[in-house]
């Protein structure tokens, strides 16, 4: 099972920063655990999902060629509880780039209120054929970024 924590994005500028939007359902699978009766997002799928945006901006900037796998976390703060039918918007900023990887900052929010920050991440890269098919990923980012709808009618 993959769990994809990215449901639109909405602006990126190449190398630099992207925003992100991701739903909160009560049918999300790791729901029915944390906590049956008080359901919340776990901060590490948070995190997840921050990270999961820098790979993508990483994907664009590096000509659909690379993506980024988290290797480094620092100073993550939790503010508020997200919960079940909140919508997180997920940005990302680009703190500096090497050959390796790169380093990255990222906050959630739900209705303009800060609830997760990432004061600093770092992710490593690695080519899209060993992660997976380079062309279904392409059109999952053109999806993504509402460059071209997905179908049975769109190629």
């Amino acid at each position: 099972m993959r769990f994809l924590f990215i449901d639109h994005i909405i602006s990126y500028e190449k190398g630099k920063s992207a925003v992100g939007i991701k739903s909160v359902t009560l049918s999300e699978d790791f729901l029915a655990d944390h906590f049956p009766t008080f359901p919340i997002m776990p901060g590490v799928l948070q995190v997840e999902a921050i990270s999961q945006l820098a790979s993508w901006l990483v994907y664009i900037t590096k000509d659909y060629s690379v993506k980024g796998t988290i290797t480094d976390i620092d100073k993550v703060k939790f503010k508020d509880p997200i919960k079940p039918g909140d919508q997180m918007t997920i940005e990302v900023n680009i703190i500096s780039w090497d050959e390796e990887g790169v380093y990255f900052r990222g906050e959630t929010k739900v209705n303009g209120k800060v609830k997760t920050v990432l004061d600093s991440g770092r992710l490593s890269f690695i080519e899209v054929e060993k992660l997976e098919d380079p062309k279904e990923t392409r059109l999952h980012f053109s999806v993504l970024t509402r460059e071209k709808p997905r179908g049975i009618f769109s190629p």
